[in-house]
Order: structure tokens, then sequence, then C-alpha cells
């Protein structure tokens, strides 16, 4: 047991660990998987020695996929205050060899080593791993990366989620007026998260002079399913529509002709409103530029612990 490498995703908001080991077809394989909640932790060594101490094991190789940006060897998480370095891990738990990584390069590169059924397809096309690629999903923040072709791919994380959000209608721009008032700066993942769903859902909730009764986001979703005419109906449908524009502007920015890779949790939640949002339309609708985005492909990852795969592949041979 000691020969499988650990792997972890870290988000905002839980962990997840698992054993890796390719078998003899070829193919990664996860054992053991346990997930817990960050908040659990004063820091991230302490849940790699739950976990490993759990397991009863003392790999030799790690890879760990953090939701923040990379400085040398050094993650700085942008949604807990965690701050965690390869040669800190290695001090502490004397890997071989250990990688730390965005998580959504982590998500990119399990992107592309699963299969065809391992997506559902929301715009036609096949991805084209021969041009750039965007990968993006929302969480408990709003993760993107970019794909770039050549021999390897290479993968480049972005911070792409702090970017302003863009409303497109007035109805919209009353939503960003409602935020302004308690937030200094709106970004993009402030509503297009797991948490931004209750921050639409209330800021939705005063534009229509209802008074706000829920407060979690599978609370909202849930009676977003029950009921068509409610505010939470009206923010699962926005919550699609700011995330197909997203999408668009992504493409575009990123030059992502061979396709947009949704992932994440959250956007298997809503994936069921899809259809009766505005999602494909505010994807291609960029004005001048809706001639570059009109046959880019566009795919949600369906299948669990794609970024584990994607860090797991980063060590292993």
């Amino acid at each position: 047991m000691s020969g499988l490498t650990l792997v972890g995703d870290v988000g905002g908001t839980n962990c997840r660990f698992a054993l890796a080991e390719r078998n003899p077809q070829g193919t990664i394989e996860l054992h053991h998987s346990e997930r817990f909640a960050v908040g659990d932790f004063s820091s991230f060594h302490d849940a790699v020695k739950g976990y490993l101490d759990a397991q009863k094991l003392t790999p030799k190789k790690a890879a760990f996929a953090f939701a923040g940006p990379k400085f040398g060897d050094e993650i700085r998480m942008t949604n807990v205050d965690w701050v965690v370095s390869e040669s800190s891990l290695n001090e502490k738990f004397g890997f071989d060899d250990v990688v730390v990584l965005n998580d959504f390069v982590a998500m990119a590169n399990g992107a592309t080593v699963i299969p065809d059924d391992g997506f559902d397809v929301l715009l036609p096309g096949k991805v084209n791993y021969n041009k750039p690629i965007a990968v993006m999903g929302p969480g408990t923040g709003l993760g993107i990366s970019c794909i770039i072709p050549g021999q390897p791919l290479r993968i480049v994380p972005t911070e792409g989620g702090h970017t302003a959000f863009a409303p497109q209608n007035a109805f919209e721009q009353e939503i960003l007026t409602h935020q302004l008032g308690l937030m200094p700066y709106v970004s993009a993942e402030s509503l297009i998260s797991g948490p931004g769903i209750p921050r639409l859902y209330r800021a939705i909730c005063a534009i229509r002079d209802e008074v706000a009764t829920l407060s979690k986001p599978e609370e909202i979703v849930a009676a977003a399913q029950a009921d068509p005419k409610s505010a939470a109906r009206l923010t699962v449908v926005t919550f699609c529509n700011l995330l197909g524009g997203f999408a668009g502007n992504a493409a575009l920015t990123m030059g992502a002709s061979g396709g947009v890779v949704l992932g994440g949790g959250v956007s298997r939640h809503i994936a069921p409103f899809f259809d009766q949002s505005e999602f494909k339309e505010r994807f291609k609708s960029r004005g001048r530029g809706s001639f570059f985005v009109k046959d880019v492909p566009v795919r949600l990852i369906t299948i669990d612990f794609v970024a584990l795969y994607g860090a797991a592949a980063m060590v292993l041979n």
C-alpha cells in the first residue's frame, strides 16, 4: 500500500483525499476516497495527517490541487487562510515527490483523460485539443484555466473569476446595483459560484419586494425545482444565464476555439435548468465576436473526482 500516491483536491469548503495508482492497462484508479470539511482543520498539514493516520500509510508521492494561485512552490488559497508549499510538505511528511497545483489546472488535466461518456453536450461539436480550450466551473469560487495545444499540452491557470461582473440587461443591472450597496467590488464569482446563489437569491427577492426565506444553495435549487414561479426559480435560471455569458467571454478572452468545458459540483447541480435558461443564447451572443463562438463546443463534466485524476496524472508515470 505504501506504493500508492496520495492525491487531494482542496476547495474553500471541502477537501477530498484519495490514494491513486496506475493499473496494468495504464489508467488511473482511486482508492479510499474521503471528504473532510476545511473548517475542521487549522492547517492543511493537519488534514493530511488525519487522513494518513486513518489509512496507516506513508506514501512517497503526493499531488494536491488547491483553489488558489501558485507562486514558486507555494499555493495561496483564495477563500481560506491556508498557504501550502511543496518544500513544507516534503519536510513534514517525507515525500520523495510532491506537487501542489491550482485546482483548475488539475481539473483541466483530468478533463483530457476522461472518456467521452464522462461529459454531457451543452453545445454540439467535438472538443479539439489541437486548439485552446477553456476549463471553468463554479464552486466556492469561480475557477478557470486554459489548455494550450502542443506536445505535451500546457495548462495555464488564471484568476478570471475575479473579473468584474458584467450585467447584460436592465434586470441584471438592478442586481449589480443591489450588490454594490453591500460590497465595493462585484466580481463574477460573487454571483457565479456556490455562495453566489444565495447572494443572487437575496438580490432578486429585494428587487421583487419579497422576503428572502432561503439561505443555502441546495435549498434554493430545490425550491426552484418545486415552483416555476418562485424567486428561487428565477435565481437559478438567472445563474445559468450569467454562467453562459461568462463562458462566452472566457471563450473570446482565451481564444478557446477548441471548446469550453464546465466542471464542478455546482454546474452538475444546476444542469437540469440549462435548457430552461438562456445559457446557450448568452454564450453565443457576443456582439461582433459572435462569429468566433458560434461553433465552439461546450461540454459539462458529469463524473466525480476529475481534479483528483488530474492531480494524480501529474506524478504517476
